[in-house]
């Protein structure tokens, strides 16, 4: 009997994964496998990047529709009262809005994250597309945060602070559960990488 293709072989960041046993994901999130021939910055061959939640969506069009909304309505009331100018305003936040209906969920889906064997890959963005590598011995400490809106939505954020500001990542959208057992792999493996200097 042949030995298997080393390019089929899983990943091993796949198997270090333990999150990924534990944690499933929420109705409406699968992990989204890279299937480009050959690979690319943004979809790395091998590389199974897992998606926030989608009640981040939700969390984004709260906040940025409540903005929109009081803009509109004073430069509405400003067009009555004022000039009929500030209706020119009104109209171009109206349109702003549809706009971000339409274009927050596609970011959401765009953000991922993923466990590599040596770093963390988080990537965003769809006409601006980036993508951050965290090697885990660089990590200075990993941290989970919530506000009020995300508290009532049950998502949290992570952090990750290196020594240089400029490699520092924050993971949005998370479920609580699955941002506390990701902040807490990151710390092991953090630690992990840095004593073995």
């Amino acid at each position: 009997m042949s030995a298997p293709d080393p390019v089929t072989r899983p990943a091993p960041a796949a198997a270090a994964e333990p999150s990924a046993a534990r944690a499933r994901p929420a109705a409406g999130r699968r992990p989204v496998r890279s299937t480009t021939a050959g690979g690319s910055p943004f979809d790395p061959d091998g590389v199974v990047f897992r998606p926030v939640s989608p009640r981040l969506t939700t969390a984004r069009l709260i906040l940025n529709g409540c903005f929109d909304a009081v803009v509109i309505v004073v430069l509405a009331v400003l067009g009555i009262i004022v000039s009929p100018w500030f209706h020119v305003g009104t109209a171009i936040g109206a349109v702003l809005l549809v706009w971000e209906l339409w274009l927050i969920p596609r970011q959401v889906r765009a953000m991922g994250y993923a466990l590599a064997e040596d770093h963390l890959l988080w990537r965003k963005g769809i006409m601006f597309r980036r993508m951050s590598v965290v090697p885990y011995g660089r990590m200075q400490f990993v941290d989970t945060s919530q506000g009020r809106l995300a508290h009532r939505l049950g998502i949290a954020e992570v952090k990750l602070h290196t020594a240089a500001a400029s490699t520092d990542a924050t993971i949005n959208g998370l479920p609580v559960e699955e941002a506390e057992n990701l902040r807490r792999i990151l710390s092991e493996r953090g630690e992990q990488r840095m004593a073995g200097l």
